[in-house]
């Protein structure tokens, strides 16, 4: 017979966690074994079971209690823990005593059941600065290489959950040594060199509207920009920061026009509040709407009824760009939209910039 195992079934039948050596886990147990008692053992087999059942986490010695006065000794009173509670001591030996980084687990200590579910990836990222700690690479990975390097998920730490682990644990993609990789946006010079100034369109007709005009000198747009980019509706909100590898470091203005509906303003409302958020480098990004080219569309008279819902778009997102305007454009646009119209890009076509010449942002 194993006596360890027939201990640890009467602990685990008994009701209470606090338990009595000799009257909640001896007594049975001798009561159990009868004559058998000495050739499992006896004392000695029983005080080593014990032990063997405390160092696997699954009982625990109430020290203050003081000990039973045998050889070897035994404590007078355990603490019962569940399979739980073992789990989560072991899980706060391993997290205090393999790590060697600076990477700081107080939240998984404080929280051990979300442990299990990063614990390869935060042993890959613990491994990696102790090797990097002494001898930085010479060149950085993208994010993405180095996601699939430490976790086997290329997509991982540029995911909201990669982004939030890094956040909880305090270490940046800097210390990692890898780079964030912006989506590229579709862009033309127009080679205005000194010109910081970009205009995004965000339809691709218009885009090419206005590249054609200005490389024609049909057009002349004040001021004048260095980049025309192809916004590609809601995609310039991911793909902006793309403008750092296209621009030197210097004060960059944002301006953009894109159709008079509520999710085109919507997208310049994003942008209005995404570069003015204050984070890394954003401080040298400033947005506002096309104004003069939103005044011509909406001048044009030109709208057409609205094809799908966009009743969904909340205030929150449109309210930065009619900021930028006086509040009879506002009320002017939004009454169009009660009656269920929207206005195009389109509806100001390459004829009639042409006939205008010249157009103030």
């Amino acid at each position: 017979m194993n006596i360890r195992d027939e201990i640890l079934r009467i602990i685990n039948t008994c009701p209470r966690k606090l338990l009595e050596l000799e009257a909640d886990i001896q007594k049975p147990l001798v009561r159990h074994l009868g004559t058998t008692w000495e050739r499992c053992g006896g004392y000695q087999a029983f005080a080593a079971a014990i032990n063997a059942l405390e160092k696997e986490d699954l009982i625990k010695p109430i020290q203050a209690k003081g000990l039973n006065g045998f050889n070897p000794p035994l404590f007078l009173r355990y603490r019962k823990l569940s399979s739980q509670q073992h789990d989560y001591e072991k899980i706060h030996k391993e997290i205090l005593s393999i790590y060697r980084s600076q990477i700081d687990l107080t939240h998984f200590l404080a929280f051990p059941q979300e442990y299990p579910v990063v614990r390869d990836v935060l042993l890959a990222v613990d491994h990696y600065l102790q090797a990097t700690r002494d001898k930085p690479p010479r060149v950085w990975d993208t994010v993405n290489e180095r996601s699939f390097m430490l976790t086997g998920d290329e997509k991982f730490l540029a995911s909201t959950a990669g982004r939030r682990l890094l956040k909880l644990i305090g270490i940046s993609l800097g210390q990692l040594y890898c780079i964030l990789t912006p989506e590229p946006f579709f862009y033309w010079t127009t080679g205005e060199p000194h010109s910081t100034d970009c205009l995004i369109v965000e339809n691709k007709d218009t885009f090419y509207t206005f590249k054609n005009l200005i490389a024609a000198r049909s057009l002349m747009i004040s001021p004048p920009v260095r980049l025309l980019i192809y916004g590609e509706g809601k995609k310039i909100l991911s793909s902006w920061p793309f403008i750092f590898e296209c621009l030197p470091s210097l004060k960059i203005r944002f301006f953009y026009f894109g159709d008079l509906d509520p999710e085109g303003v919507a997208i310049c409302g994003d942008l209005i509040s995404s570069t003015a958020s204050g984070k890394d480098d954003l401080d040298m990004i400033v947005t506002s709407p096309a104004s003069s080219l939103y005044t011509l569309l909406l001048e044009t008279g030109k709208a057409r009824v609205l094809g799908r819902d966009q009743s969904r778009v909340s205030d929150e997102r449109i309210e930065p760009f009619f900021q930028c305007f006086r509040p009879e454009y506002k009320d002017r646009v939004t009454a169009l939209w009660r009656d269920g119209m929207i206005i195009p890009q389109e509806a100001m076509p390459a004829s009639l910039l042409a006939v205008k010449g010249r157009v103030e942002l």
